[in-house]
């Protein structure tokens, strides 16, 4: 797996919140998959769709051989996502 950074997540993921932080790494058997890899050590494979992903979270996905569909989000709603959970949004 190719690991692309931390992320906020834009929609609840199994029992963990919107805009909460995950690592997200791109699989490698499957590159239309990605793995969202909590605190907990608890991994979720899913598409980016769920994520905060502006355009630069975008183009990192895509350098990594991701696959899947992309929801591209505008800076300000990762911001504030990020904010709400008192974390920092990813950064390349």
């Amino acid at each position: 797996m190719d690991y692309a950074g931390l992320f906020s997540r834009a929609t609840p993921v199994e029992e963990h919140p919107a805009g909460t932080l995950a690592q997200v790494t791109v699989s490698v058997p499957n590159p239309s998959r990605l793995v969202l890899d909590f605190s907990n050590h608890h991994q979720v494979r899913t598409d980016a769709c769920v994520l905060l992903c502006g355009s630069i979270g975008a183009l990192r996905l895509l350098e990594l051989g991701y696959t899947g569909p992309l929801v591209t989000r505008p800076r300000l709603a990762a911001c504030e996502g990020a904010r709400l959970h008192r974390e920092l949004p990813a950064r390349p």
